[in-house]
């Protein structure tokens, strides 16, 4: 063990241990009735980190430290717990500052530092947490048992492995759409809750976009139809999450392929611009008065991310297809059909296509393609599945788009210096 571990080891526990006291002298400012404050919980995490680096040499002192602090804590709430009013968060606190000061006796500072900041955090946010689960229904722990289901339950026992055709199904990747589409609804909801409707929304919206501005867009299309008042708001979001694409997709760019930078800022500057443009002109129409007095219901709905998961198969399998039986002729089809729901793999497939020789306005003009089948695309869900507000705003910005990426990359690319 290196010589100055020890001492990093301390230094550690005692600085989680102040970050976890202090907020509990905040406290006990307010109340007067806290058992450990600024001085006991950097003690408590440094008896932990003292356990933690002893336990080379004893196996059991951990266990027999962490009975002794419970012991203390034990008697400590016996004692403060006489009036009616009763509580054990600053307790189980102290339990927790000797867990982490005992993971700092181990080396792992990081983790013992991030527990401190996620555990300050909880604690900080006690009227703001008990104001969310004031606001929480019967259906909303109903659809987030569901979600939890899909994701931590089902997702890893999906196998991945590839299947089908060519090899061209992954059950753990498609299964990861479904989630990813209900996921989207269901925090989009969850931030509504927390920092009101038209925030909520942008949130999600912004946050989706940077996994999938197809998933944003059937998520909303959805909800819009649900609750048709938001529609407007809906299409910000759906503005939004095929903007922030725009910046994703180029750093995709930079990390395969950097030279082709310059070549992709055409087709992915129109793709930021004009939903931008579009998004803000609509967020300005806004009334935030008559957003905020809309009550949102859940929107946990598993059929919508099924039906797609269920496209998305198909079209896996008829861009390979497209790629077996036509080759390098068949690029262009290949790229319209992976367009609709694989825009990254795309991008990234292009960026390492450079380097076996495809021309760089080549690999331009099929991105500029890829990104108008995925905005047509996208159109098409919005006109079929969203309210007929949502569907015409969003279907006429979204065809713009897509022509605006192809007129520009045909006519502007070939005249610049490049």
């Amino acid at each position: 063990m290196d010589s100055a571990t020890p001492i990093w080891s301390l230094l550690s526990a005692a600085l989680l241990g102040l970050l976890i006291g202090l907020e509990r002298e905040r406290k006990r400012n307010l109340l007067g009735s806290i058992v450990a404050g600024v001085r006991t919980f950097p003690l408590i995490a440094l008896i932990g980190s003292s356990v933690g680096q002893l336990s080379a040499f004893t196996p059991l002192l951990p266990i027999a430290g962490f009975l002794a602090i419970t012991t203390l804590i034990g008697l400590a709430y016996w004692r403060s717990s006489e009036g009616e009013k009763m509580g054990a968060t600053t307790e189980v606190a102290a339990l927790v500052a000797f867990g982490l000061g005992v993971l700092a006796g181990y080396g792992e500072f990081v983790v013992a530092l991030a527990g401190a900041v996620i555990t300050t955090g909880i604690l900080s946010l006690r009227e703001e947490l008990r104001s969310f689960v004031g606001a929480i229904t019967r259906e909303d722990l109903f659809a987030t048992v569901q979600f939890l289901a899909l994701s931590l339950v089902i997702l890893p026992l999906v196998p991945n492995r590839s299947l089908g055709p060519w090899g061209v199904w992954n059950p753990r990747t498609i299964w990861l759409l479904v989630v990813l589409i209900s996921g989207i609804s269901f925090v989009g909801y969850i931030a509504t809750k927390i920092v009101g409707t038209r925030r909520g929304i942008g949130i999600s919206g912004l946050l989706g976009g940077l996994a999938s501005s197809t998933a944003v867009t059937l998520s909303f299309s959805e909800q819009s139809r649900k609750q048709t008042d938001l529609s407007h708001l809906y299409s910000v979001g759906v503005f939004g999450a095929s903007a922030i694409a725009a910046p994703r997709l180029l750093f995709l760019i930079g990390v395969v392929q950097p030279a082709l930078i310059p070549y992709a800022l055409v087709p992915l500057g129109t793709l930021l611009l004009i939903p931008t443009l579009m998004g803000l002109i609509m967020a300005k129409r806004l009334s935030a008065t008559e957003i905020e007095s809309i009550q949102l219901t859940n929107p946990f709905e598993l059929r919508p991310a099924l039906q797609f998961a269920a496209l998305f198969v198909l079209i896996l399998l008829l861009t390979r297809a497209a790629d077996e039986f036509f080759g390098q002729e068949g690029l262009y089809l290949a790229i319209v059909l992976a367009g609709v729901t694989q825009l990254d793999a795309v991008t990234l497939s292009l960026g390492k296509q450079i380097g076996g020789g495809l021309d760089y306005h080549v690999a331009s003009k099929s991105l500029a393609i890829a990104i108008a089948s995925n905005n047509v695309f996208k159109a098409a869900l919005a006109l079929a599945i969203g309210s007929r507000p949502f569907g015409r705003i969003v279907t006429g910005t979204l065809l713009l788009t897509a022509l605006g990426c192809i007129a520009v990359t045909w006519f502007l690319l070939p005249r610049l210096p490049l």
